[in-house]
């Protein structure tokens, strides 16, 4: 078993996915659903008996008291496509644990759940273009594959959301849940990504990591600032008061971000490399996100 998703790793997710059927047992079902005939399904509604219709789905019971055939109709979950969006850039590559390494667990932990509920997942990591993905996968015999592909997933140097996911909903036929997983940081922007993807028909969710450094830098004094994707580097001295109007750039970044998302009914969350994947996984299904 690999380093990164161990056997500790592996109970930590069966216990998420037992906790999310007993959190959403009775109230989230699957994202499309149609009406289906059949035994062991939710019973959604009746109509007049039709000559061959199937006698098992005729209530007795029913035609007793009132003398009229009627047949049962019922919603049958329909098996979801879920599609994860991994941002594999260098600036991802940041902090320990990196902030790729978490979204790696992230992807593993939604993917677990999904694959227990015999949806199908696809990765697609991405960094300027699109990278190598792991093709649909289905059934928890999967899981192994998914982590291995994880596993041997390496940082490529630059990001460009919008060409990236322009390139996938091109190549991608199967619409379903879209989880973007991503530091967000992209010198072209996010939003025309987001965008497409909900132009697209796909049902959103983003996932925004940031490293506690990001969010509240520790420097002080004269500091050499590097660009890990493009290589730029400045030569900035850091006060107090830099500081101060850091976090107010901040905050109004991850605002727009959220914002963004409101907007496109895409679901957000964002979490620090510092909290526990665990305590993020649950975050995700405590707001309603992503299990049936």
């Amino acid at each position: 078993m690999s380093k990164l998703f161990d056997e500790e790793f592996l109970k930590k997710l069966e216990y998420l996915y037992l906790l999310s059927k007993k959190l959403f047992r009775g109230k989230q079902k699957a994202h499309t659903r149609s009406k289906k005939i059949g035994w062991g399904m939710e019973f959604a509604d009746y109509r007049d008996y039709t000559p061959g219709d199937d006698p098992r789905y005729l209530d007795w019971n029913l035609y007793a008291r009132v003398g009229t055939l009627v047949t049962k109709l019922f919603h049958e979950e329909e098996n979801m496509s879920v599609h994860f969006l991994l941002d594999a850039s260098l600036s991802m590559d940041y902090g320990h644990p990196s902030k790729f390494e978490y979204g790696k667990k992230v992807a593993a932990a939604l993917g677990y759940v999904a694959l227990a509920n015999l949806d199908t997942v696809t990765i697609q990591p991405f960094g300027e273009g699109l990278l190598p993905e792991l093709a649909p996968i289905r059934g928890k015999g999967q899981v192994m594959k998914m982590f291995d592909y994880l596993e041997a997933l390496e940082p490529t140097p630059r990001t460009d959301m919008a060409k990236a996911v322009s390139s996938f909903v091109a190549k991608t036929k199967s619409r379903g849940l879209l989880v973007v997983i991503s530091d967000f940081w992209d010198e072209a922007g996010y939003e025309r990504a987001l965008k497409t993807a909900y132009s697209a028909g796909f049902d959103l969710s983003a996932v925004c990591l940031h490293h506690d450094y990001e969010a509240e830098p520790k420097w002080r004094g004269n500091v050499t600032m590097a660009d890990s994707e493009t290589g730029g580097r400045l030569q900035v001295t850091i006060s107090n008061r830099t500081l101060k109007k850091y976090r107010t750039e901040y905050e109004a970044y991850l605002d727009h971000l959220r914002t963004v998302c409101h907007t496109l009914h895409c679901h957000y969350l964002y979490a620090r490399t510092s909290l526990p994947f665990e305590d993020m996984i649950l975050n995700v299904f405590r707001q309603g996100q992503f299990v049936k």
